[in-house]
């Protein structure tokens, strides 16, 4: 069974990137493009793990961290920030949030390949 990826990201060119690099791998994704679409899909879906922008319209990254990781039925699910913003004070905010890891943009394929495998078990192709 593939595993379920939300991917919370505005920017087309960065979720072309990550499509372009997941697809490679087989994983099934869902994209939104604003952190209240991300909300929605995490109360509705619970993914296996999400790929989250810290800046995006309605609500942003910290907002989504905060809302995720502080409730029981969604705080297990693996949360990987993916952001442009390389500020230690943001990345000590979103781990302090429960952020799982960290990764800057712009990314190698590589490096989100190996982030992947930390969180997700080998899925079944």
């Amino acid at each position: 069974m593939s595993k379920k990826i939300l991917i919370a990201e505005d920017e087309k060119n960065v979720i072309l990137g990550v499509r372009t690099c997941l697809d490679a791998v087989g994983y099934d994704m869902e994209i939104v493009e604003d952190g209240e679409q991300a909300l929605n899909v995490v109360r509705r879906e619970h993914p296996d793990l999400i790929l989250l922008d810290l800046l995006m319209p309605n609500v942003d990254g910290f907002e989504v961290l905060k809302e995720v990781k502080g409730n029981d039925e969604t705080k297990h699910i693996p949360i990987i920030v993916l952001t442009a913003k390389a500020e230690d004070e943001d990345r000590q905010r979103a781990m302090d949030l429960g952020a799982d890891d960290y990764m800057t943009k712009p990314f190698k394929p590589q490096e989100l390949w190996d982030l992947l495998k930390n969180y997700l078990p080998e899925h079944e192709a």
